[in-house]
């Protein structure tokens, strides 16, 4: 997995290592469903909020992860969207787990035993 940063100059070394470090240990969680992480950071045009806004795109086997969060400050920003991607890969693996293969499989299964 990789992870790229853009616009994010703002951000102390400490910090980014304090990230990449979050994200790695959610990448581990799930064996290598997480290929390529890129992270955004930059001021909103928006005329009413201002502020900043943190992206956070992520190819995950198959899916395309996208979180957005803003805030007054860009550090705020980006924990709120770290917090929001974590959520979003937790949701995705456990809809993969509930609904994939396996779970089709032992599905089939417990219905032929109620059948015989």
């Amino acid at each position: 997995m990789q992870i790229h940063w853009c616009h994010t100059d703002w951000l102390k070394d400490e910090e980014r290592a304090e990230i990449e470090e979050r994200i790695e240990a959610l990448a581990a969680e799930g064996h290598g469903d997480l290929l390529d992480v890129r992270i955004v950071g930059k001021p909103t045009q928006h005329h009413r909020s201002g502020g900043h806004e943190v992206r956070i795109t992520c190819d995950a086997r198959g899916r395309e992860i996208v979180v957005a969060r803003e805030g007054d400050q860009l550090g705020q920003a980006l924990h709120d969207a770290l917090d929001a991607f974590k959520l979003q890969v937790r949701n995705l693996r456990k809809r993969r787990r509930d609904h994939g293969p396996a779970a089709r499989s032992a599905a089939r299964n417990r219905a032929a035993e109620g059948a015989a």
